[in-house]
């Protein structure tokens, strides 16, 4: 992974910093020291971290539900966190093609009960749909015209527009609540942010707005032997998540032989 790829772009880094960010950027062990070299991620314990669930997914139940993201905006402060809200839907649109299922409400003065309120009258419109079409399209249909994207400038001034992810004043709420990116992501990686061991491509000089020397490009080679992150293509063991999964002894939704401990990663976690 190229950390701050798209600062270097940008022109906001030079070659210099990016290779040295690269070179040092080091790794944590098992126990959460700081090592030197980059960590490795485990293949086999990634697969099962998409199908067991830690990895929030967009199919299984997530589908077949009303998703009411409706929590306190926190990107003021140091910590950086509404670009994830951003990340399920778009989890959401890949796994089912849509996201009528999602709506988002930002601010620091939601009104809970409010919200509350509409969530309700959906899943309660949802349950009395006796149709013969999916639980994914039933709750799709049946969703209020409240549920609307917004975000509330108070706890009684509501914004309603579609949400974008931005951290520029590119719109009414993304002036009054920006979101704010994350390493990986300005590393070149997709917002759904759900790729956990990147296949690898050929270092190309076309991928940067920047010249490097002879000697930055022969050290770039060297902080990238096997080449960088393809985020054109699904992580290393990328997968949904398995309903009502099984780590063992019950045989049902198992997700791995638990006779056979999994394998070491091979690949360096770019």
């Amino acid at each position: 992974m190229q950390y701050g790829l798209a600062a270097l772009n940008a022109g906001a880094i030079t070659t210099t910093q990016f290779l040295d960010l690269n070179q040092s950027i080091g790794g944590f062990d098992q126990d959460a020291n700081y090592v030197a070299s980059r960590s490795v991620g485990n293949v086999g314990a990634i697969e099962r971290a998409y199908q067991g669930g830690l990895s929030m997914g967009g199919n299984g139940g997530l589908a077949t539900i009303p998703v009411f993201d409706m929590g306190s905006y926190n990107d003021s402060g140091g910590y950086h966190y509404q670009w994830y809200r951003f990340a399920i839907r778009e989890r959401l649109r890949q796994a089912n093609g849509d996201v009528g299922n999602h709506v988002m409400w930002r601010g620091s003065a939601v009104p809970q009960a409010q919200a509350w309120a509409v969530l309700n009258d959906w899943v309660t419109a949802v349950k009395a749909d006796t149709s013969d079409v999916s639980q994914h399209e039933k709750v799709v249909n049946n969703r209020p015209a409240a549920a609307v994207d917004g975000c509330w400038a108070t706890s009684t001034q509501f914004i309603a527009e579609p949400q974008t992810f931005s951290s520029q004043p590119s719109s009414q709420c993304n002036t009054l609540y920006p979101s704010y990116a994350f390493p990986r992501y300005v590393a070149g990686g997709p917002i759904t942010a759900n790729r956990y061991k990147c296949h690898l491509k050929p270092l190309d000089t076309s991928q940067y707005a920047v010249t490097f020397t002879s000697a930055e490009l022969a050290r770039l080679r060297v902080i990238f032997p096997r080449g960088v992150c393809d985020w054109s293509k699904p992580g290393v063991n990328q997968t949904g998540v398995v309903p009502w999964v099984s780590f063992g002894p019950s045989p049902d939704n198992l997700v791995f032989d638990v006779t056979k401990p999994y394998e070491d990663g091979d690949m360096p976690d770019e």
